[in-house]
């Protein structure tokens, strides 16, 4: 997100997706930029040491403006689908 974005209290950030490790978050988070949605990824610190997640540590969290949730949501959703029909 713009650093506008991320300094303004009022904008509001709704999580849409929770993934397992930064290499994946990149991912998603380039996937949004993709169609025009900035997001922010939070989580836990050591996702950077260690790259992996057991029992939600190392989980990251993907945040986006709240009126760009719903479309978020649909993007990552349409994705996973096209995903599980590739296996």
């Amino acid at each position: 997100m713009t650093r506008s974005t991320t300094e303004n209290p009022q904008t509001d950030l709704v999580e849409v997706w929770q993934a397992s490790g930064e290499t994946n978050a990149q991912i998603i988070r380039s996937l949004l930029e993709s169609y025009g949605i900035e997001s922010l990824i939070e989580g836990e610190s050591l996702r950077l040491t260690h790259g992996f997640t057991i029992n939600q540590l190392g989980l990251v969290r993907i945040l986006v403006r709240a009126e760009d949730a719903e479309r978020a949501r649909e993007l990552l959703t349409e994705q996973v689908q096209e995903d599980s029909l590739e296996d």
